[in-house]
């Protein structure tokens, strides 16, 4: 998943933690959009069928 997201253009940086399901993604908006990296994320090759959403705020 973190070479399928690192491959979007505009993206300078991904950091994935399978084990939480989670990915912090460092991208420029001017190059790319957050469905961009969504479809990357659910089009990506892996021992699993990945899939992108993105994270809401918790509302402590």
């Amino acid at each position: 998943m973190r070479s399928a997201l690192l491959a979007v253009k505009g993206v300078s940086r991904a950091k994935v933690a399978l084990e939480g399901h989670e990915a912090i993604v460092t991208y420029d908006a001017r190059e790319t959009t957050v469905q961009a990296l969504i479809d990357a994320v659910n089009q990506a090759q892996g021992p699993a069928e990945y899939h992108a959403a993105v994270k809401q705020p918790s509302s402590r």
